[in-house]
């Protein structure tokens, strides 16, 4: 059976040859480093997220497709964007990833515990935000896994609003368009492009099956450069 993506305010539908919550399930069990090898290899080289994008906890994972945000800065006191928030949380769908682009605003945080709440409860499985984050603890008590650039304490009532979602997002030099795959662990954020999710699956587990037999016959006595006589670089 194939596995379909519909993202709600995207014409394009992403099929897989299996399921999304499968695909999700194995880009768990790698890790960002191989990912990011294997789309070197095949000429992406631009898909790691700014070096300060980093987990609340240095356990959280994140792996599903992206759910795009886009924020901009207001120097208006009474400008409150909270229903286009509620809309744009009622768009979420099970397994996303929300991705916030927020233009480089450091005056406050774009994310926080009522919003990682509402995401959990439309199943989301975590959030990338190239802002600040506040209520913290909350989000930790939650286990809802959260990538940040900063914490602060300030809202974004009156500071930033939401002003679209679902658009094609920028986070540093990396492009994001919803449905893109995220993929985050303690080592950074990935971008997998849409078409491109499953084949870069297939490629970083052979990769890390080529790792994993590596390191177990350097274990037993072989060197570093017999391995990679054995293996070729990878």
């Amino acid at each position: 059976m194939l596995g379909i993506i519909q993202t709600r305010g995207v014409t394009n539908m992403i099929k897989y040859p299996v399921m999304l919550k499968e695909i999700c399930k194995r880009y768990r069990n790698l890790y960002t480093g191989a990912i990011s090898d294997t789309l070197d290899k095949n000429g992406l080289r631009n898909q790691v997220l700014p070096y300060y994008v980093r987990p609340l906890r240095k356990d959280m994972i994140i792996a599903g497709p992206a759910f795009t945000g886009y924020g901009e800065v207001s120097n208006n006191p009474y400008k409150n964007d909270n229903m286009k928030r509620i809309e744009m949380l009622e768009q979420v769908n099970p397994l996303d990833v929300l991705v916030w682009e927020t233009n480089g605003d450091t005056s406050s945080a774009h994310w926080g515990a009522l919003m990682s709440n509402s995401a959990m409860k439309s199943q989301a499985t975590g959030a990338v935000i190239d802002g600040g984050v506040r209520d913290c603890n909350a989000i930790l008590e939650m286990n809802f896994p959260v990538f940040t650039k900063f914490y602060c304490s300030a809202t974004s009532n009156g500071r930033w609003f939401i002003s679209n979602y679902q658009i094609p997002i920028k986070i540093g030099n990396v492009k994001i368009n919803p449905g893109d795959f995220i993929m985050g662990d303690i080592d950074g954020v990935v971008v997998i492009p849409s078409e491109k999710t499953y084949d870069i699956l297939l490629q970083a587990e052979d990769l890390l099956n080529s790792e994993s037999k590596m390191s177990a016959e350097m274990k037993n006595g072989q060197t570093l450069r017999e391995a990679y006589g054995k293996y070729g670089s990878i």
